[in-house]
């Protein structure tokens, strides 16, 4: 382990400053939805407050994704034909596209590759809630899989230095290239994501989602079914190819997110031809 890195990183966390940002907007729209009693017009006069974003949402609303045929020229009407939890997809969309848009250098991801791969994994989760009858933590799955990634951002730097030693970990040890990560700059992507969604004052849920995405059986166990799903997702996009970078070959599924789904082998071969849908689907969201 290299303690000057890992020194270094530390002292990333410890300054909240030095995390990514997104809009206030973000967090307080996730606790509103959670809110039984909230009102439609509570949610769209939130958002309406910040006047960048509202514009991007609502371009959004209009995208072949989203898009209900009919068209959208307010937040009230996107909420009434959408519905809140869909608006609240969007806004989540919208918020962190500046965040996660960008180049990856340590990953080798070129930029869009990360940003692509988060709405993939998104999308796909969305999907397998869905086809799973878990069609109620849905919006969650696809909010958890645009991202899942986002500590991939603040070590990406570490990773460039280290990742010949990273590399030669996973491949020695036998592991996946988190555990490589955590074993030479002690920290790995998981564990960053985790601290910028404290920052970003996320739910648990999705907090469990970033920091055990790639570890699912390590996941408390109230969050274990979308753990597992979001884990799906996100090895299935890789294993096709959608966004992978370096690590991209050193991730597997797990046994306990498949068992714990109920996902048979037949289910997993489907998913993994749904790719060209799925990517499809993702490009009306990009």
């Amino acid at each position: 382990m290299h303690a000057h890195i890992q020194q270094r990183i530390q002292g990333i966390i410890n300054n909240l400053d030095q995390l990514p940002s997104i809009p206030d907007v973000a967090s307080k729209v996730l606790t509103m939805v959670n809110d039984p009693d909230i009102s439609f017009k509570a949610i769209a006069d939130e958002i309406s407050k910040d006047q960048a974003i509202t514009t991007n949402i609502l371009k959004l609303c209009n995208s072949a994704y989203f898009s209900k045929g009919k068209e959208i020229s307010s937040i009230d009407r996107a909420i009434v034909t959408l519905g809140i939890k869909e608006v609240k997809d969007i806004v989540i969309v919208a918020a962190t596209r500046e965040v996660l848009n960008k180049i990856v250098v340590g990953y080798d991801l070129a930029r869009g590759e990360l940003w692509k791969h988060g709405i993939a994994v998104a999308v796909l989760s969305k999907k397998i809630a869905t086809i799973k009858n878990r069609k109620a933590v849905a919006d969650i799955a696809f909010t958890g899989g645009i991202i899942h990634d986002v500590g991939k951002t603040v070590l990406a730097l570490f990773v460039q230095n280290t990742f010949r030693e990273i590399l030669e970990t996973a491949q020695a040890r036998q592991i996946q290239f988190p555990a490589a990560e955590k074993e030479i700059m002690g920290f790995d992507h998981q564990e960053i994501g985790e601290k910028i969604l404290t920052k970003w004052k996320f739910p648990e849920v999705l907090k469990a989602i970033v920091r055990h995405h790639h570890e699912p059986d390590k996941s408390p166990a109230e969050f274990l079914p979308i753990v597992s799903i979001v884990h799906i997702a996100n090895t299935l996009c890789l294993m096709a190819g959608i966004g992978i970078g370096a690590d991209g070959l050193y991730h597997e599924l797990s046994d306990t997110a498949i068992k714990t789904l109920g996902l048979s082998n037949r289910e997993l071969e489907e998913l993994y031809g749904d790719m060209p849908q799925v990517l499809n689907q993702a490009s009306g969201i990009l």
